[in-house]
């Protein structure tokens, strides 16, 4: 036996597994099937992980969300694992956010003794992913690649800046390493272009809006997209529709699956802006999505629009003078919206 029975990669940066993944993989010959632990396992899944592989090639059963899989999931787990297959590489995915510095792993899960057994093996994989301690080491690893060199106060910069996820940090680097030409050398002045596209950064424009506080640079951003190529607006929109998903979550007292420092910074904003308003974000997506899908607006109109919906969903209430009682309904959210 040269690899694993089976694996377990615990991380909660999605990037991050992709890649380990990748790496096991390299040179094995096997086919990637991918399901996910929150979601009911199909007999695929089942047929996957005991085929014998009479049809020739083998594949590696890739479970996203371990963390969710329901006990009796579990528990029909345990005979499967207990042999090997040489046809079939189970890895489980632990993508639950950590605490304390440590991995958060179910109790249920423990429990098994397949989990037990791998880590006796050694076949736990455990990365704490990107955080405020391990984003410098990111960005020397990165520059080192590329033989670019990073002043410290630049690297300290990056390290504040940049969002604690792999997939958001490559994004701006490659965007940083373009924007040095024929230089090898990042200095603080370099980091301009990090600091501009950080106005359009998901979270950072709804806390800005839910405070009320709709910048001008927002705008030059979107004015910026008029004339650019650089395909904003489905990152954005994907990014929005997270960030709505994760604060819908916290409203309502469900794991969001974030770092609890990242919960206690998002809680204030999520409940300002309420479940009504939280529900629109979605509906506004989905608009936006729908007209540059359809061809009624191109992504540059599309953005715009989106924008402004944005801004006029949390504009702040007039406080005028009132004229005396009025009757009915005057206020209150905007309902569930689309996609909740």
């Amino acid at each position: 036996m040269t690899r694993p029975g089976f694996s377990f990669l615990v991380c909660p940066d999605s990037e991050l597994i992709r890649r380990r993944v990748s790496d096991m993989l390299e040179g094995a010959g096997l086919s990637r099937r991918v399901y996910w632990g929150d979601e009911e396992l199909p007999p695929a899944f089942w047929q996957d992980l005991t085929s014998q592989g009479l049809l020739g090639g083998g594949a590696a059963v890739v479970v996203r969300r371990a963390e969710a899989l329901p006990v009796r999931e579990l528990a029909r787990l345990s005979p499967v694992l207990a042999g090997f297959n040489p046809s079939a590489w189970p890895l489980f995915c632990v993508e639950s956010a950590w605490e304390r510095g440590k991995p958060k792993i179910p109790a249920v899960l423990k429990k098994q003794k397949f989990w037990a057994f791998a880590e006796k093996q050694g076949w736990v994989w455990e990365s704490p992913g990107l955080t405020e301690r391990t984003l410098p080491d990111y960005v020397r690893a990165w520059a080192a690649d590329r033989g670019i060199a990073v002043r410290p106060e630049a690297l300290q910069a990056l390290a504040a800046c940049l969002p604690p996820d792999a997939a958001a940090v490559d994004t701006e680097l490659a965007k940083l390493e373009l924007s040095l030409g024929e230089r090898r050398e990042i200095g603080p002045n370099d980091l301009s272009l990090v600091a501009a596209e950080a106005s359009m950064d998901p979270w950072t424009m709804l806390e800005s809006l839910i405070g009320g506080r709709l910048s001008t640079t927002l705008w030059r951003e979107v004015l910026r997209e008029r004339s650019s190529s650089d395909g904003l607006l489905f990152p954005l929109l994907a990014g929005l529709v997270r960030e709505a998903r994760q604060m819908w979550m916290i409203i309502n007292g469900e794991n969001s699956g974030l770092p609890d420092w990242m919960v206690r910074k998002k809680v204030p904003a999520a409940k300002r802006a309420g479940p009504g308003r939280v529900a629109a974000i979605f509906g506004l997506a989905m608009e936006a999505e729908h007209g540059v899908k359809s061809g009624e607006q191109s992504e540059a109109q599309a953005l715009e629009r989106l924008v402004a919906g944005l801004a006029r969903l949390f504009a702040p209430a007039p406080h005028g003078p009132t004229h005396g009682p009025t009757h009915g309904r005057t206020g209150g959210g905007t309902g569930r919206g689309g996609g909740a």
